[in-house]
């Protein structure tokens, strides 16, 4: 096996290692929860079973509608750590936990109802964690996948001969190819209108960049100030810094005016 495969081999083994160490300490830290709260909601019971007559606290004995807000730490620790089957699982064993003392124990009125409302709204609390933990994972992987795309896309655009340009939705370039560069020189942060049409708000009775920006690919003339005119050609991308933006491609179809040569007077 050669130097590179095993080093291929031990990296990926230490990238596990680190994994699973970090799923068990998170494990063992969900269950330590878990274990203290229910330790603390049978306090009072667990005081009187021992005879410990020092710690024999009114607020152990008080309602345990309060006691019970602790499950909420292992539940929705379950949910943004493990997901939502976790979350529910937790939810289950709380409501496990709190079964006895509804059945037997407690001598508030309706303490059935009461541990099952709470096991439900906890649950239902987890869950939207949960939900909300994996939807920002999603944005967190969309985001990444738009930026490695964004660089494989100006990097591709810098290797074609025609003009392109990447606008944003406030008109702004974000991004022109060498090319573009070398035509009409660096313009990055620069509002298109200003750049390819020496204005001062946007063309709105020829470019069709608008409706580019809403979705729409779209073929228009650009004339720019020194006549040279170019085919445009825009279609809607999702730049990694926010919003649709366009990318826009530049054909040149005329060349601007060149000077005049000087005209000499005939000789005699």
């Amino acid at each position: 096996m050669s130097n590179h495969a095993i080093e291929e081999r031990n990296g990926r083994h230490s990238v596990l290692t680190a994994m699973t160490r970090r799923n068990y300490l998170n494990f063992y830290l969900l269950f330590a929860l878990f274990g203290l709260c229910s330790l603390f909601y049978y306090a009072g019971e667990l005081v009187d079973f021992a005879g410990w007559e020092r710690l024999r606290w009114r607020f152990l004995y008080g309602v345990h509608d309060v006691h019970r807000l602790l499950f909420l730490a292992p539940i929705l620790y379950a949910g943004y750590v493990f997901g939502a089957r976790a979350t529910v699982v937790m939810a289950i064993l709380a409501t496990a936990v709190f079964l006895p003392r509804a059945l037997f124990i407690s001598p508030y009125p309706d303490p059935l109802l009461r541990m099952l409302v709470f096991s439900f709204i906890a649950g239902a609390l987890g869950y939207s964690v949960a939900a909300m933990r994996e939807a920002s994972g999603r944005r967190s992987r969309l985001v990444a996948a738009l930026r490695s795309g964004g660089v494989g896309l100006r990097a591709m655009l810098d290797r074609i001969e025609d003009g392109a340009l990447i606008v944003g939705p406030d008109y702004r370039i974000r991004f022109m190819n060498v090319s573009l560069k070398r035509g009409l020189g660096e313009a990055s942060d620069t509002p298109c209108y200003r750049l390819l049409g020496q204005r001062e708000a946007p063309c709105q009775d020829r470019c069709r960049l608008a409706s580019v920006l809403r979705g729409a690919v779209e073929t228009w003339e650009c004339r720019l100030s020194d006549g040279q005119v170019f085919e445009a050609s825009g279609s809607p991308y999702p730049d990694p810094e926010g919003g649709i933006c366009a990318v826009i491609g530049l054909r040149q179809v005329t060349a601007g005016k060149k000077a005049e040569p000087t005209r000499q007077p005939p000789l005699d």
